[in-house]
């Protein structure tokens, strides 16, 4: 097998930046190398670098070297089943010739029978790539057409099951639940007739419902023939054969043994198709790491004397396998090895190179044992360091132990030169199946504000302080979780949700009160603590000391106030926020509390603006809407001027797409939220004053005026379908008033306590419809609504969210560091604003101080220097685990740096840029060199783009 990268591709385009091209070209170069000798390779780039155009490009040149003959799959999660064809629309527009010829399927397949008729279209319409949600082929059958076509299999040449026919076709809309087979006679003709006749037999019977494809694949009927149908004709005798008096009885008995057994004989139907496919890209990878649904699609047990072995539904079906994650050392070591061990999934040339592969694995699974041995061996050591000798481990600037250092020191950095040893042995068994690269400058590019920092807009080494009428309800949580610390078993505490919820916000510690565990998108493996008569009665003392249960008092919430307070502050300076929280009554909260205080500073301005100073609300607003009724309702002279200045901003665009966005433009310009940000507010005003407003400065060093141009030219980069969605999402996207009423929104971003809603703070999470979630992305990456995003993990992962964003507020955070990082990357990705204007992602993790919520920030940034040095090992977030990680010293930069693994590629492929076989040199990385110092927030310092954490 010589795949090599095709001549055609050319990543370097208006969204690629030269250098990130010149990476993504090598890695895919690199990925086809390295097909030739083995049977995958798993791409773990950092966030946000581009994996998917990797993989795309890797997928056009195995096409190309397999003549188009055979599609290439790609399967992804079903959270971004949407995403993947629109890419490859973009990625086919901008990075392959004009008339490549190259066609992929226009919708994620969801069904496993729907991707099975794909593969079986005739080769001069097959499309050459096809998406594929991770689940399609683990679910239960549901297409009705391939159930009869294997209740017709199943009832050949039995004399009895042929006499059962006439049953199924009489009661074939109550077993199959679809009213089009109602129809006794189509059904008789169907079952009476070969599945490769149906398509017309149904044509002539159902003019008006034409079928676009052949309803049953012949790869399917072709597997079925080496199927054990006992199962399904056990069942279908089941099926009763007149109405008596306990028909529904009956029937819904057969229908569930009919179920059943027709779900065993898709699977094993899928386990014997005979079907040879070059390549499988399996976006999330991550998610194989289990003997999850995903991982038992690549299951393949095929041994070498026995052809009769079980396979999963996709084993012994591709190639090659690509894996995608950003995540590998969020792995434990063995969870790693597990996702490597899928690979066996793929169709061997050979017993021997199977076997290559099987003692491949042996070393690397040796090596990886004996790394994290002397890497926990490094931890308990390290854990025994003094915290008085914390200032001589921050100075540390070499692994080499010194007389002079304190003993535990020297222990501790013995056991970091066997450590480094042992990883660059495991290191160099890795690096054949794993590339990972790092984005570059981290210090630069980002900036970390941990504790109070959200408030001061300072680094700031200690967190917010909890006083007031806040002070008694933590006091007691406090003991609380001292007493539910109590509960353990062994040397783990389970986790005590009230203390979360109540460091979240009050609205979530009254989830507590009724779930004992608050609803959260995600909700951890652990169990919450059971209840005790001494628990309940300090749980009971924290419900009555908290402040009454008003939205005034509830927002004076510590951290609530904070995060608060911050996205006021952005908003008023022109920036748009990104707040990610945990728990689902807080993200209400939070829209709840957000929209409460921009509601107030919008009057503010206003009446201060407007000269309406001891006005009333209604009186403020009202006149706030004449000045946009005045000078930009259409039939106004302003109105024209306004439009002609926005439409000279949309050069490059073609006449309607312009329009469209310059009605948007002026649309955004009435709202409050625009009118006292971007103008001069004046009781006169006038639209030159209005327009002046659109070179008016933010915070980013970009105004209005930039900012529209940049949405243009982001517009004008879009394919055809991707600038139609946007258009259509910010021309339909609430925008009211000052505010709206809660039946505008999705039902799940409502709170039953407070509705006032502002159309310009949204919330995202699990329980919003998806196509809500999609259209809140979509604008969320223009300067125009939602300006403050309020958000759950369900937007932390496959998702952009960085055009016109720089600014994340953590307000929850997590006990793992890749949880953490996924939602930066939601913003520092290549095409930034962050990257287009120079100034960095700027990061909040607020925390309070003297509470669990420091103790999580203490772990996770220890968790984070420790990630790549311990393999990912899985988080314990048990009281005992954590207390103990939270008081030792901190790993220095400099030994995590020696310590973590590089998996990059370094050097340059052959004079011919990649369109050959690459031979790239690997080097020796930064795990030499050390990297003294850090940013002056405190923060990790940034590593090159070389190196893996």
């Amino acid at each position: 097998m010589n795949w090599t990268l095709s001549a055609d591709l050319t990543l370097h385009n208006d969204r690629v930046p030269a250098d990130d091209a010149a990476r993504q070209t090598r890695t895919a170069a690199e990925i086809l190398r390295r097909f030739a000798d083995q049977p995958g390779v798993v791409l773990a780039d950092e966030v946000g670098m581009g994996k998917t155009y990797v993989a795309l490009a890797v997928a056009v040149s195995v096409l190309a070297a397999t003549g188009r003959q055979r599609p290439v799959v790609v399967l992804v999660p079903p959270a971004v089943a949407d995403k993947w064809p629109t890419e490859w629309e973009v990625f086919a527009e901008r990075c392959l010739p004009a008339g490549h010829g190259l066609r992929a399927a226009p919708r994620t397949v969801r069904h496993g029978s729907d991707l099975l008729k794909l593969l079986d279209d005739p080769a001069e319409t097959r499309q050459h790539l096809i998406f594929v949600t991770h689940g399609a082929l683990t679910l239960g059958l549901s297409d009705p057409f391939v159930r009869l076509a294997l209740l017709r299999q199943a009832t050949r040449r039995h004399a009895d099951l042929l006499k059962r026919r006439d049953s199924l076709a009489r009661f074939a809309g109550e077993l199959l639940r679809d009213q089009r087979f109602r129809d006794r006679d189509l059904v008789t003709d169907l079952l009476g007739t070969p599945p490769g006749r149906w398509r017309d037999q149904w044509r002539r019977r159902r003019p008006d419902q034409p079928l676009d494809d052949d309803p049953v694949p012949a790869a399917l009927l072709q597997a079925v023939e080496r199927v054990d149908l006992g199962p399904l004709q056990e069942a279908i005798l089941t099926v009763p054969v007149y109405r008596t008096a306990t028909f529904d009885e009956r029937i819904k008995d057969a229908r569930r043994l009919l179920t059943t057994a027709l779900n065993e004989t898709w699977t094993a139907s899928l386990q014997a198709l005979d079907v040879t496919l070059p390549l499988v890209i399996l976006d999330e990878a991550h998610h194989a790491r289990n003997d999850t649904q995903l991982a038992k699609l690549f299951a393949n047990a095929e041994a070498e004397d026995d052809a009769d072995a079980l396979q999963g539904p996709l084993g012994n079906m591709f190639e090659r396998m690509l894996f995608l994650t950003a995540t590998p050392f969020q792995l434990d070591h063995r969870e790693l090895l597990r996702v490597l061990d899928r690979f066996h999934g793929v169709r061997w040339p050979s017993p021997g190179a199977r076997k290559a592969f099987d003692d491949q694995l042996a070393d690397l699974e040796q090596a990886l044992d004996r790394a994290r041995a002397t890497a926990l061996w490094l931890e308990r050591t390290w854990s025994r360091i003094d915290p008085a000798d914390a200032d001589t481990v921050a100075a540390l600037t070499s692994l080499d132990p010194r007389q002079d250092q304190p003993e535990r020191v020297r222990e501790a950095l013995v056991v970091a030169g066997e450590a480094r040893t042992d990883l660059r042995r495991a290191q160099d068994l890795l690096r054949p199946w794993v590339i990972r690269h790092l984005k570059p400058h981290k210090a630069q590019r980002r900036r970390y504000l941990p504790g109070r920092g959200i408030t001061d807009n300072e680094p700031a080494p200690v967190g917010l302080a909890v006083g007031g009428s806040a002070t008694l309800p933590f006091l007691l949580a406090a003991r609380a979780q001292a007493v539910a610390s109590l509960d353990r078993t062994g040397e783990r505490a389970t986790r005590a949700y009230f203390a979360y919820g109540l460091a979240s916000s009050f609205e979530a510690y009254a989830e507590t009160r009724r779930d004992q565990a608050p609803a959260q998108d995600e909700r951890p493996t652990d169990e919450p603590v059971g209840r005790t008569r001494q628990l309940d009665w300090y749980l009971d003392r924290i419900a009555k000391a908290l402040p009454a249960e008003t939205a005034d008092e509830w927002a004076r919430h510590p951290k609530i106030a904070a995060t608060v307070r911050r996205v006021v502050d952005l908003w008023s300076a022109g920036e748009k926020t990104l707040v990610f929280c945990f728990y689902v009554e807080t993200g209400r909260a939070l829209r709840t509390h957000i929209s409460r205080a921009l509601k107030a500073e919008i009057l503010d301005r206003a009446a201060a603006g407007l000269q309406l100073e001891g006005q009333n609300e209604t009186e403020v607003l009202a006149a706030l809407d004449r000045v946009g009724e005045r000078l930009l309702r259409s039939d106004v002279r302003g109105y024209q001027v306004f439009h002609d200045r926005v439409r000279e901003q949309m050069g490059g665009l073609d006449d309607t797409s312009a329009e469209r966005a310059t009605e948007i433009v002026v649309r955004f310009m009435r709202t409050p939220s625009f009118l006292v940000r971007f103008a001069d507010l004046l009781p006169d005003m006038t639209i030159d004053d209005l327009i002046a407003g659109l070179d008016r400065h933010d915070s980013s060093g970009t105004t209005l005026s930039d900012r529209v141009s940049a949405f243009a030219r982001s517009l004008g980069q879009q394919v055809v379908a991707e600038r139609h969605e946007l258009l259509d999402a910010l021309t339909t996207i609430q925008t009211g008033g000052i505010a709206a009423t809660a039946d505008h929104y999705d039902p799940s971003e409502r709170s039953p306590r407070r509705e006032l809603l502002l159309p310009n703070v949204r919330l995202a999470n699990g329980g919003v419809r998806a196509d809500t979630r999609r259209r809140l992305m979509l604008t969320f990456n223009t300067p125009f609504f939602p300006e403050v995003l309020v958000a759950s993990s369900v937007m932390a992962e496959g998702v952009d969210l960085h055009q016109d964003c720089r600014h994340v507020i953590h307000h929850d955070l997590d006990w793992n560091p890749s949880t953490l990082e996924q939602r930066n990357g939601r913003v520092d990705r290549i095409g930034s604003k962050a990257g287009r204007t120079g100034r960095p992602v700027v990061i909040y993790e607020p925390y309070l101080a003297g509470t669990h919520d420091e103790k999580m920030f203490r772990v996770v940034k220890d968790r984070e220097r420790w990630f790549g040095v311990v393999m990912g090992e899985t988080p314990d977030s048990g009281e005992w685990a954590t207390e103990r990680q939270a008081a030792r010293v901190a790993l220095p930069e400099t030994v995590a740096a020696a310590l973590t693994m590089d998996l990059s590629l370094v050097g340059k492929p052959d004079p011919d840029d990649g369109r050959g076989p690459a031979r790239l040199v690997h080097q020796r990385g930064p795990a030499d060199r050390a990297q003294p110092g850090g940013p002056a927030d405190g923060t990790p310092a940034g590593r090159s783009g070389h190196s893996a954490q």
